[in-house]
C-alpha cells in the first residue's frame, strides 16, 4: 500500500508550498500497519539515536508495544547514486527505496536481512523503516572475545556466498554482519544496505572484492585479530565468492597489509617515514619538553619507537632508552649502538610490571578506537613504575572538524579524544595529570600530556 500525503514546506522566501509524501506499507501485521500508518505517525514516536549521524544520513531506534524498530533517514539522495539507482537493479529513485528493495531482495533469495515495514520519501529526504534485527554484529562479539574460527569461517563463507549469488554488498563488514544463536545453531544475516545492488551470479568482480576485504580490514582494526587470521578470513571469503587460485591471489595482492605496522615493512616506505617533514619534528620534540617529567638515569621505553627520532632527545635528558615497535623494518631503521630494541604489541605488552621508570608514547593513539586506545593506555601503566607521556589530537580543534568534515562518508581513521577522558582511563590505573600542553590549542589538533603514578613525585620540567 503506497499513501499520498501533503505538508507544508516554508522556502526561502517565506511562501508555502506543498510537499507530497510517499510512504508505503510492507508489513501484513494489523498492529504495525496502525502503528506506522503516516510517515508523520513514525515521526512523532519517541525515538533515540541508534549511532553516530553523518551529513547524510541517521538511524533512530524505536521502542513500541510491538517490538523495536529502526528508521534510517536519508537527507537527500546524491546525484551519482541517482544515476547509479536508475542504470543497477533494482531500481529505485532515491536511497531509502534502494535500501527496501536489497533488503527484500535477499529475503527472497533465503538470505537473512532486516524485515521491512515501510519506505517512504518527503521533499529530498527518504526513508527506510525495518524491524529490529536480532543478534550482535560480529564486531561487538571478536571485541568481547567470542570470535572463534568457525565463527570467522561461517561469516567469511557466508559473505562470499552472497556475493556469488549477485548481490553486490559493498559495504558489507564485521559492523554488518550480525550473528544470532549458540555455536553449531548461528544464524547469519547483513545490513547497510543502501549502497548494494543485484548483478548475475558468478565469481565476485575484483573491483568489488577489494572493496569488502578493505571495508573487513577497516572494521576489524581494533580487534584481537592477527594478520593470519585475517588472510585466512580474506582467502576463504574469496573462495566462497568463486575466486579461486591466481584470480584470488590478484585481489590479496591489492589489499594493504592488515595491521598497521606492517605497512612499514614495504619497501622504502620506512624510510620515507622517518625522513618526512623534519620542521614538524622540530615542533614536537619542543612540545615534548614542556611536559616532560622523566629525571636523568631514569629508564624509558619509547614505544612505538617508529624511525627513532626520539632517541636523540631521550638521551640527551640522560635516560637509558629501550626502542619497541611492532613493524621489523621500524625496528631496524631506528636501531642504534647500546640501545635495546624489542618487536611490541602496545595492546599487550611483553614486559613486567614496572620494569621501566618511564614510557613514552608518540603519534599513536589517534590511531585506535576507544577501546583499544584504553587498553594500550593500561598497558603503559602497568609497565611504568613513575610516569607515561602520551599525545593524542583533541576533537576541539579547526584541524580535527577540517580532518572529519572530508571523511564524513567513510569510517574514521584518525580518532580524537579529550583530556579529561584520557585521565579517566589513567585515573583507573592509578595515575594522575602531571601538565599538558599544545602547540596551537583549537587550531591543531595535536596534544601532549604526562601522567605520574598517583603518590610518585614529579619535577617540574624546565
Amino acid at each position: 500500500m503506497e499513501a499520498r500525503s501533503r505538508c507544508s514546506k516554508t522556502t526561502a522566501d517565506g511562501r508555502l508550498r506543498a510537499v507530497h509524501d510517499r510512504w508505503h506499507l510492507a508489513t501484513d501485521d494489523e498492529r504495525e500497519r496502525s502503528a506506522f500508518a503516516s510517515l508523520d505517525a513514525v515521526l512523532r514516536l519517541p525515538a533515540e539515536p541508534a549511532g553516530p549521524p553523518n551529513r547524510l544520513r541517521h538511524v533512530r531506534c524505536l521502542r513500541t508495544a510491538t517490538g523495536t524498530y529502526f528508521l534510517k533517514t536519508f537527507v537527500r539522495t546524491q546525484w551519482k547514486n541517482r544515476i547509479r539507482f536508475g542504470l543497477t537493479a533494482p531500481r529505485a529513485r532515491d536511497d531509502g527505496e534502494r535500501e527496501f528493495a536489497v533488503a527484500t531482495a535477499l529475503r527472497a533469495a533465503g538470505f537473512a536481512a532486516p524485515r521491512p515495514i515501510a519506505r517512504g520519501r518527503r521533499g529530498s529526504a527518504s526513508f527506510f523503516l525495518c524491524a529490529e534485527l536480532v543478534g550482535r554484529s560480529c564486531h561487538d562479539l571478536a571485541a568481547h572475545g567470542a570470535a572463534d574460527a568457525d565463527l570467522r569461517r561461517a561469516v567469511a563463507e557466508h559473505c562470499g556466498a552472497l556475493l556469488a549469488a549477485g548481490f553486490r554488498l559493498p559495504d558489507l563488514s564485521a559492523d554488518h554482519v550480525f550473528v544470532h544463536g549458540p555455536a553449531g545453531e548461528r544464524s547469519l544475516a547483513v545490513l547497510d544496505l543502501h549502497n548494494g545492488s543485484l548483478g548475475d551470479a558468478g565469481p565476485v568482480p575484483t573491483k568489488l572484492a577489494v572493496r569488502v576485504l578493505r571495508r573487513f580490514a577497516r572494521s576489524a582494526r581494533d580487534l584481537p585479530i592477527t594478520a593470519v587470521q585475517a588472510f585466512v578470513f580474506a582467502a576463504r571469503l574469496l573462495r566462497a565468492a568463486g575466486r579461486r587460485g591466481d584470480t584470488a591471489r590478484a585481489v590479496l595482492a591489492r589489499l594493504p597489509a592488515f595491521e598497521t605496522a606492517a605497512r612499514y615493512d614495504v619497501a622504502g616506505k620506512n624510510v620515507a617515514y622517518a625522513e618526512r617533514n623534519p620542521r614538524r619534528v622540530a615542533r614536537e620534540r619542543k612540545l615534548l619538553l614542556r611536559v616532560w617529567p622523566g629525571r636523568t638515569g631514569e629508564s624509558v621505553l619509547d614505544l612505538p619507537c617508529g624511525a627513532g627520532r626520539l632517541r636523540p632527545l631521550l638521551q640527551e635528558r640522560g635516560h637509558r632508552v629501550v626502542q619497541g615497535d611492532h613493524s621489523f623494518a621500524m625496528l631496524r631503521l631506528a636501531a642504534a649502538p647500546d640501545t635495546p630494541a624489542v618487536r611490541a604489541d602496545a595492546l599487550a605488552l611483553p614486559f613486567a610490571n614496572r620494569c621501566v621508570d618511564g614510557v613514552v608514547t608518540f603519534r599513536f593513539l589517534h590511531h585506535l578506537t576507544a577501546d583499544a586506545r584504553a587498553r594500550a593506555i593500561a598497558e603503559a601503566c602497568r609497565i611504568a613504575r613513575r610516569f607515561v607521556v602520551v599525545s593524542f589530537f583533541h576533537p576541539c580543534s579547526f584541524h580535527h572538524l577540517r580532518r572529519r568534515f572530508a571523511s564524513l562518508s567513510r569510517a574514521p581513521t584518525r580518532h580524537a579524544v579529550g583530556l579529561r577522558t584520557i585521565a579517566r582511563d589513567f585515573a583507573a590505573h592509578g595515575f594522575v595529570l602531571h601538565t599538558k600542553a599544545a602547540e596551537l590549542p583549537f587550531a591543531r589538533d595535536l596534544w601532549v600530556a604526562s601522567f605520574v603514578r598517583r603518590g610518585g613525585e614529579a619535577t617540574v620540567p624546565s
